[in-house]
């Protein structure tokens, strides 16, 4: 069974070990002398039938001749906790033999394709971006269609240089302690990569009850589906961190794995219910999209499943632990993508009538759920313009809102395991994320203010003697025209620089380590960057995202960095040319800078 999903990928020999330096044949090789075979000896020694000295905890004949040793038996005898060390960085590792023959080599999970990877993947059916969805109006009717991935790569600008890197990326390349019988070694390298790092670095909530081990990985080890999407997962996120190329190649191929097993689930949809283990597979494609740093294959992922779950009946209608883990990653996904673009579906809210009870703390959302709502809010203001009271009424509302938010508002089940510093760090964040709602406020309502002065500037303003019975005057034409910054600022009651001071000063006296709360800073920094002129918080941002990206390998940190490289650049550039005289420009947007590009940017 599981060969039929697995034809696409490498299939690595019974001795194989990802990284493992390949040694010339000797002539006239004799068998090793030292202790004899025994069946207690380490599996590899076991499965060549050679000699094991059984050093614990791997045997030096197989390092000697620059094997991987297997060890003694299957970590997955027993689950594997988070507080397990399988990658411990403590332990100096021991050193291997090398000669003029076999220099180092670095661990690597799958071999290493050239450096033009990606251009040979965009010649091959079924690699990561010559798929996608289709959105027809029928939410029973997708189909994975081909497209034109050369577009799609020049768009998105997938870069080989990796610059996600740690300063030691072989830390956190494991090797794999023990198999499962259905599991290829390289399923099982990726799946012990997910279960002790990948699934605590890609969370934004760390607890013994993280549904990224407690849930995926039982249903993925009877589900060929939804394990082929875990590891695309954990192997991208392992190359982001570790600057191979084996792991992404590998990534592409679950990718495309995936996206084969979706084919056959969507065919059954006319006759049986899309399941619970191919609704998690296409939101971990979601993920997927978001930890590559993708601007564009995220949004369809996102789409499909929303449909896809309202087609199934919504939340109430799956099993509980798959609901609230959807929900979670749906609501946080679906309110950050209306903050920095417009190309998401919003014509359904899947959340809406899907009570499934209090609601557990989230991985993903934490305490922020309203405030992300709130952010989402505030995205489609804009659309009000041509109706101030409604506009002002709306500010005025997400203000208060904002204002007297706390964390205790909404009541919460605490996963088990969750410490009080955990919950502590949480908090802190969710503050970051208010003082963010409200520099993001200021950022929408000046893009409207200055967009409306361009308006009144080049559009003739009607007055009472020149209407005529065919031009009749609108007193609400002039009542808009009448908006400008002095009606909606003091509707805000917290000035702008104090938000942006207030939220990085705080993130200054984060450490921003490896705890997993701190890697939903992107926004807060984002907007903070965006919206203050001050050269020293420039500083801030960058070097705050730089950690993140250091210590959590998500793309799209790389991304939110790129956008404020360019916007504060063109700024500078506007501000050179004004002092010099040459022109008067109006302040560029970085939504301006996210159109040009053509951008469709998720923060989360």
């Amino acid at each position: 069974m599981m060969n039929a999903f697995t034809s696409g990928l490498v299939q690595p020999s019974s001795s194989f070990s990802p990284g493992q330096p390949i040694s010339a044949p000797k002539n006239g090789r004799t068998r090793q002398s030292g202790t004899a075979w025994t069946r207690s000896g380490c599996l590899t020694c076991k499965k060549r039938r050679k000699a094991c000295d059984k050093t614990k905890p791997s045997c030096n004949n197989c390092l000697k001749q620059g094997r991987t040793c297997e060890g003694y038996g299957s970590m997955w005898v027993e689950p594997l906790g988070p507080s397990a060390h399988v990658f411990s960085q403590r332990e100096t590792p021991k050193r291997r033999r090398f000669t003029a023959s076999s220099p180092p080599q670095l661990p690597s999970p799958a071999q290493s394709p050239s450096s033009d990877v990606w251009l040979e993947t965009r010649s091959s059916p079924g690699t990561v971006d010559s798929l996608a969805w289709s959105t027809p109006s029928s939410p029973l009717e997708y189909q994975l269609v081909g497209t034109d991935d050369n577009s799609v790569h020049d768009a998105e600008g997938q870069s080989t240089d990796q610059s996600l890197g740690l300063p030691n990326p072989v830390a956190v390349i494991p090797r794999p302690q023990g198999f499962i019988n259905h599991l290829s070694t390289h399923e099982t390298h990726y799946l012990q990569y997910h279960m002790e790092q990948g699934s605590r670095l890609l969370a934004n909530l760390e607890s013994g009850d993280n549904p990224l081990r407690s849930l995926l990985i039982p249903m993925a080890m009877s589900s060929p589906l939804l394990m082929k999407a875990v590891c695309a997962v954990s192997a991208l996120h392992l190359a982001n961190r570790s600057q191979g190329f084996g792991a992404h190649t590998a990534a592409v191929n679950y990718y495309s794995g995936t996206l084969n097993g979706l084919r056959s689930a969507l065919n059954k949809c006319p006759t049986e219910v899309f399941p619970d283990d191919a609704l998690l597979a296409v939101g971990l494609l979601c993920k997927y999209e978001i930890v590559r740093g993708s601007i564009k294959q995220w949004v369809v992922h996102l789409n499909a499943l929303q449909r896809l779950i309202v087609s199934r009946g919504g939340f109430a209608s799956m099993d509980r632990a798959a609901a609230e883990f959807l929900r979670g990653l749906f609501v946080y996904a679906y309110n950050m993508a209306q903050i920095s673009n417009r190309n998401c579906n919003t014509a359904i809210d899947v959340t809406v009538n899907s009570d499934i009870g209090v609601p557990k703390l989230d991985i993903y959302i934490g305490y922020t759920e309203e405030i992300l709502k709130l952010c989402a809010r505030i995205a489609e203001l804009p659309s009000l313009k041509d109706d101030t009271l409604a506009l002002r009424l709306s500010v005025a509302t997400i203000n208060e809102s904002l204002l007297t938010w706390s964390h205790t508002s909404t009541p919460y089940i605490i996963p088990r395991g969750t410490s009080p510093a955990t919950l502590t760090r949480l908090q802190l964040v969710a503050e970051c994320f208010r003082d963010a709602g409200f520099v993001y406020l200021y950022s929408i309502m000046e893009r409207i203010d200055r967009d409306h002065l361009n308006t009144t500037v080049t559009t003739p303003t009607p007055t009472p003697t020149t209407a005529t019975p065919n031009n009749t005057i609108n007193p609400q034409s002039l009542e808009t025209l009448s908006l400008s910054a002095q009606d909606w600022l003091p509707l805000i009651s917290t000035p702008k620089s104090l938000a942006v001071y207030r939220c990085l000063s705080r993130v200054e006296t984060f450490p921003l380590d490896d705890h997993c709360e701190y890697s939903a800073l992107t926004f807060p920094l984002f907007i903070s960057g965006c919206e203050s002129e001050n050269i020293a918080d420039r500083e801030v941002v960058l070097r705050s995202l730089g950690k993140l990206q250091d210590n959590f390998g998500i793309g799209n940190v790389r991304r939110a960095k790129d956008l404020l490289g360019i916007l504060w650049a063109r700024r500078d550039a506007d501000r050179d040319t004004e002092v010099a005289g040459i022109g008067n420009h109006r302040k560029v947007h970085w939504l301006d800078i996210v159109e040009e590009l053509g951008w469709e940017l998720i923060l989360a």
